[in-house]
């Protein structure tokens, strides 16, 4: 299944023998130099350039013909992920795994700003002096504890032109449900804790995208709970070990 969903920098992951590249957030009409540029600097001296040249052409063609048949305009934004692997020299793109979030520009939401431009502005040196939670987070397998009863995922948000790590997950499932608890420091100096439920799944990146969902929604609703940062900073410690 190819899944295109509609939704209101570059990230390459790799883990259990698949790779993933991402686009990240990126104009259409820019999406296939920047997927080009991203399979040439990953894939560097690994395989032939001829070989990423003829994946990534095959991908983006694929790509532009699914944007047309839906509607994607140039000036919109969209984001791209897609796994392979590489056999015998040769990228096999999962086709099943390939998913587009599409951004489009709402007239509705740049009359609001403008509305609430002046009242946020008289807040402005309390936000600053508070800074924002992350929002742009990905959610990463590290390994499993506790003779695989637990498994442990790294959360990292961007900083500058890579990603870092800012906290840490465990898991631990019981029967068809999971427990996870998460621990986020930011680089801002602010710690918070979090614990949710999980729907079990065999499949780590699975739980990733679970885990990821889940706590990116509840930072954007404020539902973490703001702790010590010494006292966050050594629960991450713990979390973090993987025997």
């Amino acid at each position: 299944m190819i899944l295109i969903r509609k939704k209101n920098n570059i990230l390459i992951w790799r883990g259990l023998g698949l790779a993933r590249v991402s686009s990240g957030l990126i104009i259409a009409g820019a999406y296939a130099n920047k997927l080009r540029r991203v399979m040439f600097a990953t894939l560097k001296g690994k395989i032939d350039n001829k070989e990423v040249a003829r994946a990534t052409g095959e991908l983006n063609a694929l790509l532009f013909e699914l944007f047309r048949e839906v509607g994607v305009e140039k000036g919109d934004v969209v984001r791209i992920t897609i796994e392979y692997e590489i056999e015998n020299g040769k990228i096999k793109w999962k086709w099943d795994t390939l998913e587009v979030q599409h951004y489009k520009p709402v007239e509705e939401t740049s009359t609001k700003i403008k509305e609430l431009l002046p009242k946020v502005l008289e807040k402005r040196e309390e936000l600053v002096a508070k800074p924002a939670l992350p929002m742009e987070i990905e959610v990463e397998y590290l390994g499993t504890v506790k003779e695989g009863l637990e498994d442990v995922y790294v959360i990292k948000a961007p900083k500058e032109e890579t990603y870092v790590t800012i906290g840490a997950i465990r898991v631990l499932f019981r029967n068809e449900v999971g427990e996870a608890l998460s621990i986020i420091v930011t680089p801002e100096g602010r710690a918070f804790r979090y614990l949710m439920k999980l729907k079990y799944s065999p499949d780590p990146l699975e739980i990733a995208k679970n885990v990821k969902e889940e706590l990116v929604k509840a930072l954007s609703e404020n539902r973490v709970e703001e702790i010590d940062r010494e006292k966050a900073k050594e629960m991450l410690k713990e979390l973090i070990k993987v025997e």
